[in-house]
């Protein structure tokens, strides 16, 4: 018996926090494979499809900026572009930046900024910084819209762009109006 309660105990000690920490780390993941999958096809396209184009001279640059927990979901996202794009797009090769919201910096160079799920101060920092430097800003949820990102998905019966026309409008960016009619526009009153 006294055995048995051994074994429990070591059990509860060193087996119970690994499953914790395990079942967490699924869990710390919000992100559908297919939706990221859709993303991967998208980002380029949108750049190509905004005045950011005439910004490209050899290569096409998107940042990629997240919190540490999903920096694995990010690289996972960059794979999934290098996959759909191993020899980039109309002629530009395509540079994939990934960044934490503390250092939005690396992005200095970058058309498109795509941001993960982040606190709204982080989410806010980048999106001043994509204003300053008039850079198109995508986000992987649509919520962030209200925040002032220029555009996203909306997920309904069919993934179509949500894009943020008075967002876009403050960071100096405009999309081909092919793309702003089969679009979502994101409508509100003001946009912070």
């Amino acid at each position: 018996m006294k055995r048995l309660d051994t074994i429990k105990k070591a059990l509860y000690r060193y087996f119970v926090p690994f499953l914790m920490l395990y079942a967490s780390s699924l869990n710390a993941s919000g992100y559908d494979d297919d939706v990221l999958e859709i993303f991967s096809k998208m980002l380029p396209r949108f750049v190509l499809m905004s005045n950011q184009k005439n910004l490209l001279k050899e290569r096409l640059e998107i940042c990629i900026l997240n919190d540490k927990i999903d920096e694995k979901t990010a690289l996972i996202l960059m794979s999934k572009i290098d996959t759909n794009y191993p020899n980039g797009i109309k002629n530009y090769k395509i540079r994939l930046v990934e960044g934490d919201y503390a250092n939005v910096n690396v992005c200095r160079n970058s058309q498109l900024i795509f941001m993960f799920d982040s606190t709204d101060e982080n989410i806010a920092k980048a999106i001043r910084y994509s204003k300053e430097n008039h850079v198109l800003s995508m986000s992987y949820d649509a919520k962030y819209l209200e925040n002032g990102v220029g555009a996203s998905l909306f997920l309904g019966r069919k993934v179509v762009p949500y894009i943020n026309i008075n967002a876009l409008h403050k960071n100096g960016v405009e999309f081909d109006n092919l793309l702003v009619q089969i679009s979502k526009i994101y409508a509100s009153e003001e946009v912070r």
